[in-house]
């Protein structure tokens, strides 16, 4: 019958081994790399909002659809309003910044604005998880918002293949991340990547413009049969105007 292994495994690494012929080696401290990170971007406005915004924000809220949790506008291209041609701007430059300094193409590629739309969320309310469909990259804007009530927490899809309790929550073993947010705010991340707005505990109402965009240009390879033309879309879908009952449809 095999002896039972009684040693004990360490939990700690040894500084020095010392071996047969009494020679001593330092072991030196081990690395853990992170590899294939997702980029979350995050930007702040260096101004107040002007007037001609503040106007647009007052009048789009006058006309809003039911989403799952919270209120959205009926208006989904809200950054193609002239009044809106500074903050589309600044948005732009953060969206160029985000895929030169992430994804780095080779070929000419753009990523430009598809859909834009204001989200309203009152005291007791909150925005569902979900992830953008049909989109490159999305984000908020933040137009007002509590940075000591206000976050967005993101998920990670893959945490749930085996579940492990843990001591110390860290970027390896963490269900879900969350940030502050505040005035002012521009927040990018992949369109893939699930999100959410818990309830929101702040006596004002928390509005933002969420964004979402699409490719346009050359994407993969000819040599490989990839090879793909992209053209900008038209926006000439009929708006959708009518309210969502609660709990239905795929609002974001």
């Amino acid at each position: 019958m095999a002896k039972k292994n009684t040693k004990k495994v360490p939990t700690e690494i040894p500084q020095t081994i010392t071996q047969k012929n009494n020679t001593i080696r330092i072991l030196p401290d081990p690395t853990i790399q992170g590899i294939f990170p997702t980029g979350v971007l995050f930007a702040k406005f260096h101004r107040d909002w002007t007037k001609e915004e503040k106007a647009f924000f007052e009048e789009t809220a006058k006309t809003t659809t039911q989403n799952t949790g919270n209120l959205t506008s009926a208006d989904r291209y809200v950054l193609d309003h002239p009044a809106m041609a500074e903050i589309r701007e600044y948005y732009q430059f953060y969206l160029n910044y985000y895929m030169k300094n992430v994804y780095a193409p080779s070929k000419p590629v753009e990523t430009y604005i598809t859909q834009s739309w204001m989200n309203y969320t009152k005291t007791g309310q909150y925005h569902h998880k979900h992830a953008h469909p049909n989109s490159w990259l999305s984000g908020c804007i933040y137009i007002s918002t509590d940075r000591e009530k206000d976050r967005i927490t993101f998920y990670n899809d893959k945490y749930h293949r085996i579940s492990l309790p843990t001591e110390n929550f860290n970027a390896f073993n963490s269900e879900s991340w969350w940030f502050s947010v505040g005035t002012g705010d521009i927040v990018i991340f992949p369109s893939y990547l699930t999100h959410m707005v818990e309830q929101t505990t702040s006596t004002d109402t928390r509005v933002s413009i969420a964004v979402n965009t699409f490719l346009k240009g050359y994407i993969g390879d000819e040599h490989s049969l990839t090879g793909l033309h992209l053209k900008e879309q038209d926006k000439d879908v009929p708006h959708r105007t009518e309210p969502r009952p609660e709990g239905q449809g795929g609002g974001y």
